[in-house]
């Protein structure tokens, strides 16, 4: 199987997990369910994502894909297709992301747009139509739209790591953002995670409109209020005037790029054509001014991930 051919096929199926819209009540086992007759007192599940649970603690989502839970506790399973599911988390300002981590750029650093200015990433995720200083794949800098936010989070604390360079560049970002570290010696950049970068080393910064390298000076730690995370279209962004890349996943850039960008067209071009309730139901995380990413991407991050680890 080709590549791309592998592509489309993890999009279909990122795509068929996120319609999670039930309203006939059929989910995955519910077959096996015919003819229960109560749950196992005794089961205790087995697997990773269900160690130690009970009948009684099946969520939902357990009651659909995992077939020790849809065996052993098949009374109450058929209560959980019953319930009214709780609304779906599509307000990017409670959005954590994938596996809830707080991956992120704090709400008062700044970015420069080309619609407003200089303005902080919190004004940045009240409007929807800026472009944001990033840099291409030629190496140029150029102005890019924001297509999601994986956060938007204006009271949530999180640890940030600080950088500051010898030219007088300050950012502050989360440990397991990525961000490009580089030799000093002009030989490009790695993206990395933030809290690997080393003093002595070196990162691009924005100085009269080209990217040079500054040698990190000064390397901290410090709690803050506010944590925003924009997705661009080149997937880079220019914060404070230092260059980070938006992905925060795993410490892998190209697949994370590569996957933003396919489903980004792959978006585009479904809006098209596919009829208007499945679109919806994979791409319906838009919340006021902001637009939260996908289900859709975030199942196939994670199913990316399975080749990644």
């Amino acid at each position: 199987m080709s590549k791309f051919s592998f592509i489309i096929l993890a999009a279909v199926v990122a795509l068929a997990a996120s319609q999670d819209s039930n309203p006939n009540g059929q989910g995955g086992g519910q077959g096996n369910q015919q003819g229960c007759s109560g749950d196992d007192a005794n089961f205790v599940g087995t697997q990773p994502q269900n160690q130690g649970k009970h009948c009684a603690e099946q969520s939902p989502d357990n009651c659909k894909f995992i077939d020790e839970s849809i065996k052993a506790c098949c009374a109450t399973c058929q209560n959980r297709q019953n319930e009214t599911p709780a609304p779906k988390n599509n307000n990017p300002l409670n959005n954590n992301g994938p596996k809830k981590k707080k991956l992120c750029f704090h709400g008062s650093d700044m970015v420069n747009t080309k619609e407003y200015g200089t303005i902080s990433m919190s004004r940045l995720a009240e409007v929807r139509d800026a472009q944001v200083l990033t840099r291409n794949d030629a190496g140029q800098l150029e102005y890019s739209s924001v297509r999601y936010w994986l956060h938007a989070q204006p009271n949530l604390s999180a640890k940030f790591f600080t950088l500051r360079t010898e030219s007088g560049h300050r950012l502050a970002i989360s440990g397991e953002h990525l961000i490009y570290e580089t030799d000093c010696q002009g030989n490009g950049g790695q993206a990395i995670y933030a809290k690997k970068v080393q003093v002595g080393r070196c990162l691009y910064v924005n100085q009269d409109g080209k990217l040079v390298e500054s040698r990190v000076v000064e390397k901290g730690q410090e709690k803050l209020n506010g944590i925003y995370s924009p997705i661009t279209t080149t997937g880079s962004i220019v914060v404070n005037d230092v260059l980070a890349s938006c992905y925060n996943y795993y410490e892998n850039e190209s697949l994370q790029k590569f996957v933003y960008q396919f489903v980004i067209g792959f978006q585009d071009m479904l809006a098209n054509w596919l009829p208007s309730s499945i679109y919806q139901a994979a791409f319906n995380n838009q919340n006021g001014a902001f637009v939260a990413v996908p289900r859709l991407v975030l199942n196939f991050l994670q199913l990316s991930n399975v080749f990644v680890h």
